[in-house]
């Protein structure tokens, strides 16, 4: 019997790269938020995938950019934490993108921590061959990259050649993690993440980053105030959506409340895949203005 190996990578890039798409994909399942806004993950997300006799971690971390609050300040600080973590660095980027002062940034920072790096080009369904060709040849000179691989994370393209590379140099001796460990996100914060994807998808630009989900009611079967007509099997939970400016919250709110009806029953629909099993959710939206400054309510908000 071969002996059990393990790599830990750390799934970096701009925002809006792919990274939290590529993560879902190599877990065959969905666990990080994804949305077409940048900077919709904001904290480092642990995916655990078994394949055979290896065990990959990975690690999703928010898009490098400019901290303009104190949010932004802590979403950069779960990038250097995963970039100490990690074993191998998986640097997705937007094939259909130019390159750019950002990632001219990203290829000098990573040039001195001297990791492995892998380059994935993404989103390779939007290109043409001669195109991807040409992205190859502006890219391959930022770093020595160990491998570049064209992906297309979105469509699962070109995915079983990324992972006969990962495998091939997955060389630590042993499992840091016990087989049935999956993540370590907790069913409450996946909830208000997949909640808060729903209102980045819904409101797309409308609603910018000014905009956070705090879990205030779970309640299971047994336990008071949990409705006996959801069953004995489901769970009940009541979100506060926090916005900016009372502006964020008319347009949260629409006409008659048809938008947060929208929101409620389209994260209501994806919870119930998530927990596997009957979820009845409540949402109240609350004007909390600067609190993307407040070290407390980014606390309270596990950000």
């Amino acid at each position: 019997m071969a002996e059990r190996r393990h790599a830990t990578l750390a799934i970096i890039g701009l925002p809006n790269s792919g990274k939290s798409t590529l993560l879902n994909a190599l877990l065959g399942q969905k666990l990080a938020a994804t949305s077409q806004i940048p900077q919709t993950t904001r904290t480092r997300v642990l995916g655990v995938v078994d394949r055979g006799d290896i065990q990959f971690a990975f690690l999703d971390t928010p898009g490098i950019h400019l901290p303009k609050h104190a949010l932004n300040e802590r979403m950069m600080a779960h990038v250097d934490q995963a970039l100490e973590e990690a074993d191998l660095l998986l640097w997705v980027v937007d094939a259909d993108d130019h390159l750019g002062t950002g990632e001219h940034a990203l290829a000098k920072r990573l040039r001195k921590l001297e990791r492995p790096t892998y380059l994935l080009l993404n989103k390779i369904d939007l290109l043409s061959k001669g195109r991807l060709l040409e992205k190859i040849a502006t890219y391959k000179d930022l770093l020595p990259f160990k491998e570049i691989i064209p992906i297309g994370a979105k469509m699962g393209l070109n995915m079983e050649p990324l992972w006969t590379i990962l495998e091939r140099d997955a060389i630590r001796p042993g499992w840091p993690y016990h087989e049935e460990m999956f993540t370590d996100q907790t069913e409450r914060s996946l909830a208000s993440e997949f909640i808060r994807e729903k209102v980045l998808r819904k409101t797309r630009e409308e609603v910018p980053h000014g905009v956070a989900v705090l879990i205030e009611q779970w309640l299971e079967p047994g336990q008071e105030d949990y409705p006996v007509d959801l069953g004995p099997e489901g769970v009940f939970i009541a979100a506060q959506i926090l916005v900016d400016r009372d502006g964020h919250r008319k347009i949260l709110l629409g006409t008659s409340g048809e938008m947060i009806k929208d929101i409620r029953q389209s994260a209501q629909r994806e919870l119930r895949k998530l927990l596997q099993r009957p979820v009845r959710l409540e949402l109240f939206v609350k004007v909390d203005e600067g609190w993307r400054d407040r070290p407390e309510r980014l606390d309270r908000l596990s950000l």
